[in-house]
């Protein structure tokens, strides 16, 4: 009968994972989000998997041409790795061990906060769809009245946004890849076009050897591709898994990328192109200027019926709900670019690059719709 690793890999591969290692939680080093015992005190192992995004469906992204389909395959690609994780969790628990799945997405630690849950979601979100909506004179003063009062709220919010489990670490201590300039995970197969999950277990599982080359050839393009400044150019960071230093770039303040991805910025740092948000909120280089240009810009946006308040309303579901238990389908995929250009080879990068910034921007249309405008510069 074969062991218990090799009954988890089947599992997980006949279940759809693409590649699928495991680790044990040793091998973490000391960033607060590869703390397994957050999720599953008494933690031993881990299991990484992933499953890789469709080429076909990245480029009509990129290119502006679909992104309906881009956030369906999103959707569809997540609930599969949740899935899969589920799985290998029943067997494990089946052979007398705990174990646990962190959601691959938008699972914070900060959900738990006292600050988070002072005021419930369901508050939270009907008073912000109450903000974007519009209304009579006496309700839009009362809105615009109110709007700094949650705009500080707001800023109290953890912009850390620190995950229950960083599965890019996970995946690299299990040997699946390596962490690329950009900071996500690099494989050998495709790159950082991959989705990932985790399943923690107290159960002692032999390790897998890590990934000895780094995917990564440090050609900057995730830089070129980021319309926040997240990512920087020559300045680096590193972290440490299985005793190995791995560099990366030293990111900007954590906004830069909440405000890109989340779509209340669509082109700030490059001009000629957007992602797929109609938003052009300017992000300044300094911190502290960001917070504070974050702040009035909230304030002075969260009364109007406009994009950028249905944006927050967006957010605050996405953020409560995560990926997998979400109600509504309110979340745009809007921009993951440095992920999404990053394929195996340099030339697939460089061909993805040119899809992108020859793309053109999105427009806001009627009704909160996107309209394609070619380049303007």
């Amino acid at each position: 009968m074969a062991g218990l690793e090799e009954q988890i890999k089947k599992l997980a591969l006949d279940s759809g994972a693409a590649s699928v290692g495991i680790s044990t939680v040793d091998r973490l080093g000391s960033e607060p989000s590869m703390d397994p015992n957050y999720v599953l005190p008494g933690a031993r192992s881990l299991v990484s998997f992933y499953i890789p995004l469709d080429g076909d469906i990245i480029r009509r992204f990129l290119g502006k041409e679909d992104q309906e389909a881009m956030e369906d395959h999103d959707a569809q690609v997540y609930k599969r790795l949740f899935r899969i994780g589920e799985k290998i969790k029943g067997l494990l628990e089946s052979e007398g061990f705990k174990a646990a799945v962190p959601e691959p997405n938008v699972d914070y630690r900060h959900k738990d906060s006292k600050e988070y849950k002072r005021i419930s979601y369901k508050r939270r979100q009907g008073f912000v769809d109450w903000m974007a909506k519009g209304g009579n004179r006496v309700n839009n003063a009362l809105r615009k009245k109110l709007a700094p009062t949650l705009a500080d709220h707001f800023m109290k919010n953890d912009w850390n946004l620190t995950p229950s489990f960083s599965h890019r670490y996970g995946v690299v201590a299990a040997g699946l890849g390596s962490i690329g300039w950009s900071g996500n995970v690099m494989t050998p197969e495709y790159g950082s076009r991959v989705y990932l999950e985790t399943v923690l277990t107290d159960a002692e599982l032999k390790s897998d050897p890590m990934l000895e080359e780094n995917p990564c050839d440090g050609c900057r393009i995730c830089v070129k591709v980021c319309q926040a400044g997240f990512i920087n150019m020559k300045e680096k960071d590193s972290v440490t898994i299985g005793g190995r230093e791995f560099v990366h770039n030293k990111k900007g303040h954590n906004l830069r990328c909440t405000i890109v991805c989340a779509g209340f910025s669509g082109q700030s740092k490059y001009k000629g192109w957007s992602t797929w948000s109609p938003g052009r909120f300017e992000l300044p280089e300094d911190q502290q200027e960001l917070e504070r240009a974050w702040r009035e810009f909230m304030a002075k946006n969260l009364g109007r019926n406009n994009w950028y308040s249905h944006v927050l309303g967006n957010v605050i579901h996405h953020t409560e709900y995560g990926m997998i238990r979400r109600l509504e389908k309110r979340h745009r995929v809007t921009c993951g670019n440095c992920q999404l250009v990053c394929w195996k080879t340099r030339q697939e990068r460089l061909e993805n690059y040119d899809i992108l910034v020859e793309s053109g921007e999105i427009l806001e249309g009627p009704g909160f719709t996107f309209v394609r405008a070619k380049n303007r510069i």
